[in-house]
């Protein structure tokens, strides 16, 4: 488990900033033709679209075939492929007779609990998605799916053994109400969830989630394994030091998260990082970190130069990403193939030292390899460090100061 960036001076990341204007950009030699405002006929036309109007701000969405489903506090819709509404799932609130499957969960119900659905995802080889929510100490429940079905939802169960959870260890509670991420892996049979949530010391307390862990769903399909693997902040920093997760993604033998944290436990600055996890293994010793920078180097003339004067602009708070190949045009400045991944980062500057983005942003491109190789090269340097000038294997949120080279036990629940 190590985290690298500190000690490679953020060096190679900042491969490609999209809203560049350089002549070099296929598309910059090139210009639509000017119409004259007279040539343009003034005939109003009026379309048509379908749409469908959820009750509330849709928290999730995910597909299945032909249908979609549509997350918002205490309901899931489900919407065919004309945006028809054909069913509607009551999630929410707890302890009410409204949500018809809160009870199957077998936990006091007499608290009544509004219920964010944070996760909504689907199972990559079952017919089956998953929806964890705000209530209930952040349970979740298997929805299986049937196409041919009036309701595409043919039954639900919730994620969740008596027997097995309490205060002090929770292995079914999964979603933080400040916000959660989940990749579910499928691996012979097995669904694995990796889940990452943000915490303050009030969640902490409520059955003590986990920052980052790894969780197997029991065949029994009525909750998770007991024992899994986690990291989590210490508590000193859980009110200091809040790590927001953006984006989640499964590639290759990898699963990753996007956060946006500060730099240091003891600074107030903040930066964006890229997390990486063996989708092999099922503890944490092959956690790894990167910062992810989207800088925008504006050319300068020589007298700018010689002032001191710069216009780089440094946009550190990840605001949103997708991974998706990179295209022809793309591939060819990047120096990759068209079918490489890449990942798309829409970052913005702070204000001030706050993760309050400004209103100005910037895209940033990163080949997925280079961000892999760039972490490679960062495990070869801290485990070769025989040099004698101390290098710091960083996360001390995590665990205790040390420096390279040095071995480490993750926490393990």
């Amino acid at each position: 488990m190590d985290n690298y960036p500190a000690s490679m001076g953020r060096q190679t990341m900042m491969f490609l900033v999209m809203l560049l204007t350089s002549n070099r950009m296929a598309f910059a030699f090139w210009q639509c033709p000017i119409i004259p405002y007279s040539n343009i006929p003034d005939q109003p036309v009026e379309y048509t679209l379908p749409n469908f109007m959820a009750d509330g701000p849709i928290q999730n969405v995910v597909t299945y075939k032909d249908t979609i489903f549509v997350a918002v506090r205490n309901k899931l819709y489900v919407v065919n492929k004309d945006l028809n509404m054909v069913h509607i799932l009551q999630t929410g609130p707890t302890g009410t007779s409204e949500c018809h499957i809160c009870a199957q969960c077998q936990q006091d119900q007499s608290r009544v609990e509004d219920t964010d659905n944070l996760i909504l995802v689907h199972d990559p080889s079952e017919d089956y998605i998953y929806s964890c929510g705000s209530s209930q100490h952040g349970l979740c429940y298997l929805h299986q799916l049937n196409s041919d079905s009036k309701e595409v939802i043919e039954s639900t169960a919730c994620l969740y053994t008596t027997t097995q959870n309490d205060a002090n260890h929770c292995p079914d509670c999964v979603a933080s109400p400040l916000g959660t991420k989940v990749t579910v892996v499928s691996v012979l049979r097995s669904s694995i969830f990796y889940v990452a949530s943000t915490l303050n010391s009030t969640t902490y307390s409520s059955f003590s989630p986990k920052s980052v862990s790894i969780r197997i769903l029991k065949s029994t399909e009525d909750g998770f394994v007991k024992d899994f693997h986690s990291l989590t902040v210490f508590p000193q920093y859980l009110d200091t030091y809040p790590i927001r997760y953006v984006y989640t993604f499964h590639r290759g033998d990898h699963v990753y998260f996007l956060t946006v944290q500060k730099e240091s436990v003891i600074g107030s600055s903040y930066h964006s990082r890229i997390v990486r996890l063996s989708s092999k293994d099922r503890d944490m010793r092959s956690y790894r970190e990167l910062i992810l920078e989207c800088r925008f180097e504006q050319k300068r003339r020589r007298k700018k130069r010689q002032s001191g004067e710069s216009k780089d602009k440094l946009f550190n708070l990840l605001q949103a990403a997708h991974l998706t190949n990179a295209g022809h045009h793309l591939a060819e400045e990047m120096n990759i193939n068209p079918s490489d991944p890449v990942l798309f980062g829409a970052f913005a500057i702070s204000e001030g030292d706050t993760s309050v983005p400004k209103r100005k942003s910037a895209l940033c491109a990163f080949p997925l390899s280079m961000v892999d190789r760039e972490m490679e090269k960062g495990m070869e340097a801290c485990c070769s460090n025989t040099d004698g000038v101390p290098l710091s294997r960083g996360l001390t949120f995590y665990q205790d100061a040390e420096y390279c080279p040095h071995n480490v036990s993750p926490n393990v629940y």
